[in-house]
């Protein structure tokens, strides 16, 4: 029943998205909101075997609880992320980005990076070669615990572990450059692109640590342990300081410049109608975040570590939506609080656990479970055997 609901919700939004973009007489705000949704989902998605190579690179014990999870959610979404890039391509592209439209050339010349065939072949090139690493990591860390020959801190998988985390650095620059600064005429920024991926990293922890309730088995009555909540938490609070790091960093540049091709844009998301969703943003993925993680029974809590989890999803969710809507929309008509809005959203992420429901029948041999690398131990979720290998 809970997977033909997700599949309910998945038909609800597609149907929201057609039937809006095909009746409205400007669908750019719609093709907006699609983006925020391909750029959130995408971008958190991809970064699930991110999260896994981070934790063999720094010898995480813990983090190898939530780390094959996170391999599978990256694969299984690559179906779902190509659909959502082609409707992209083949709808929306001259409603997403002014220089796609015919008369793109009438405002001055164009950049040749700014080209339909450029703008294709690139996020080909960059996410392909992404997966295609990835991929080799995937097996060779497979490999290792059916017996391999590649140890665990061995140069062969730290190697393809820096690899992954390289080129998926590539593949979101390029991401961060199309759908973050292409959009705007004349916009640019340093920062964006480091500002858009550590966002990416910040989202994908509380996913997995949430997926994991429903795909990490634990037995009856029994819930997460202690050892792996507290180093979670931790991590939450690292990347929340780093966040809004990022943050400050990408907007006292801009405004350091104080020009008004590039401060305008920043502005528009912060005023009128897009004001309240501003700070429910900054509320969101900072302030309630750093408060709460600075509680220890809160992070030893599993339902409040996994509120605090939501509320980072939410916050994150709103950035990418202040990323692109505005552009498209002066804020006098609402986009998110509609019926297409949240049916994207909501779509979204049931398309994920149904992306990973499906691996998981089509791979049966492919396990959410993990294991101590130092000691080839097989690390048993539903057994205190774990508990012993992590401390």
């Amino acid at each position: 029943m809970f997977y033909w609901v997700l599949l309910i919700l998945l038909v609800n939004g597609i149907v929201a998205f057609v039937y809006t973009a095909m009746t409205t007489t400007d669908p750019s705000a719609t093709w907006g909101m699609f983006a925020t949704a391909y750029i959130y989902f995408v971008g958190i998605t991809q970064t699930g075997i991110v999260f896994s190579a981070m934790m063999r690179i720094a010898k995480s014990k813990w983090g190898l609880y939530f780390g094959r999870l996170g391999e599978i959610l990256t694969f299984s979404f690559i179906p779902v992320s190509i659909v959502m890039f082609i409707a992209i391509y083949c709808g929306g592209l001259e409603h997403l980005f002014y220089w796609a439209a015919p008369d793109a050339t009438a405002h001055g010349p164009i950049s040749p990076w700014l080209n339909k065939d450029f703008f294709l072949w690139r996020h080909i090139i960059t996410t392909g070669l992404f997966y295609l690493i990835s991929f080799w990591y995937f097996s060779a860390a497979r490999s290792e615990e059916k017996g391999g020959r590649l140890g665990t801190y061995s140069g062969g998988l730290n190697a393809l572990a820096a690899f992954v985390m390289f080129f998926y650095v590539w593949a979101n620059t390029n991401m961060a450059w199309d759908f973050g600064m292409m959009i705007i005429r004349h916009w640019e920024s340093t920062i964006f692109a480091g500002y858009f991926w550590v966002g990416n990293i910040f989202a994908c922890a509380p996913l997995l640590y949430i997926m994991s309730f429903k795909f990490i088995t634990r037995r009856p009555g029994r819930h997460i342990e202690t050892s792996l909540l507290d180093p979670l938490g931790k991590f939450f609070m690292g990347f929340t300081l780093t966040w809004i790091y990022m943050f400050w960093s990408q907007h006292v540049v801009t405004w350091y410049a104080d020009l008004p091709n590039r401060t305008a844009p920043l502005i528009k998301q912060t005023i009128g109608a897009f004001q309240p969703t501003f700070m429910a943003m900054l509320l969101f993925v900072f302030i309630v975040p750093f408060i709460a993680l600075l509680f220890r029974k809160i992070k030893l809590n599993y339902v409040t570590l996994y509120a605090v989890g939501v509320i980072i999803l939410a916050g994150i969710w709103f950035n990418r939506y202040l990323m692109v809507v505005p552009v498209f929309a002066d804020g006098t008509k609402p986009v998110f609080a509609t019926w297409m809005g949240l049916s994207l959203l909501v779509a979204g992420f049931a398309a994920m656990y149904l992306s990973v429901a499906c691996y998981r029948r089509l791979f049966p041999g492919v396990t959410v479970t993990t294991f101590d690398l130092a000691t080839g131990a097989k690390l048993l979720e539903d057994t205190d055997e774990h508990d012993i290998l992590i401390n």
